[in-house]
């Protein structure tokens, strides 16, 4: 399977927009209120085979690059890529899991990594992340300068979890800028009459008076459960790790508003077991 998605994502004071797989689940624990969108649609897999995810500086899709040309920076640190066995090999030895990450706006992650489970040694890059180069215009490349390539212990070897990496997380692609004011104060105006109100201060969404944790509202939906893998459609999330409760929204689907979205009905608290369950 080859796919690009970003590695992981920050929900707090910024817009982001992209493809999720799964249940739409809080993925950070950072502050802030403001929402984040995304687009889920359903997606197959292969985990038995090697997989390669990869992400642009700003998390939104590049062009196709071969294997090669991905894994050709890595060779004069021992890591190469046999593209005839389709696999990774450090020093010698077939690469299990590889992973070369970079922290990029917002806290988010980007980079490359590459999953072989047959593989006998799992490996990281190593970056220079302290001397990143400005340009002219204010602009830099996040990643820094790759200085190596090192191989996990063997403690860290069998610790890792091989489910875990056969069964990604939803993730989403960085895109687009913060919601303007005007936007943040449309949407409260359609949340209002169902108890939320947003404090635009202190950055905090509330319901009838409490702090809202997590905040999710399905838009629009085809239908299928978000956990089934078949659901397509787009939703609302914000993560506040100041909030005290959970909620999300209730839409009828058949019927539309102006934006293309169903027509909010009604708003209810997560129980206390999903509350938990959003903790984990």
């Amino acid at each position: 399977m080859n796919s690009k998605k970003l590695l992981a994502l920050a929900l707090g004071g910024v817009l982001l927009v992209g493809s999720l797989a799964g249940c739409s689940t809080p993925a950070a624990s950072q502050s802030g209120g403001i929402l984040s969108l995304g687009t889920i649609s359903p997606q197959t897999s292969n985990a038995s085979g090697p997989t390669l995810f990869e992400t642009t500086e700003d998390g939104g899709a590049d062009k196709d690059v071969s294997y090669e040309e991905q894994f050709k920076p890595y060779e004069q640190f021992g890591l190469t890529y046999d593209a005839i066995k389709n696999e990774l090999q450090y020093n010698g030895k077939i690469v299990r899991w590889f992973e070369d990450y970079y922290t990029v706006e917002n806290g988010a992650q980007a980079g490359n990594n590459f999953f072989n489970e047959n593989g006998v040694v799992d490996v990281y890059a190593v970056r220079d992340l302290n001397n990143i180069v400005r340009s002219e215009d204010g602009s830099f490349d996040p990643s820094g300068k790759l200085i190596g390539v090192k191989e996990f212990s063997a403690e860290e070897f069998a610790a890792r979890d091989i489910e875990a990496i056969k069964n990604p997380p939803p993730v989403v692609a960085l895109a687009g800028d913060p919601p303007s004011a005007k936007e943040l104060e449309d949407m409260a105006k359609e949340y209002e009459s169902f108890g939320i109100t947003y404090d635009f201060k202190s950055d905090q969404w509330y319901f009838y008076g409490e702090k809202v944790r997590y905040f999710q509202d399905v838009l629009t939906s085809n239908g299928e459960g978000l956990t089934s893998g078949k659901f397509n459609g787009e939703i609302r999330s914000s993560w506040n790790a100041n909030g005290s409760i959970d909620i999300y929204t209730v839409r009828d689907f058949a019927n539309l508003n102006t934006s293309g979205y169903g027509t909010l009905t009604a708003v209810e608290k997560f129980s206390q077991a999903e509350f938990d369950e959003h903790t984990q």
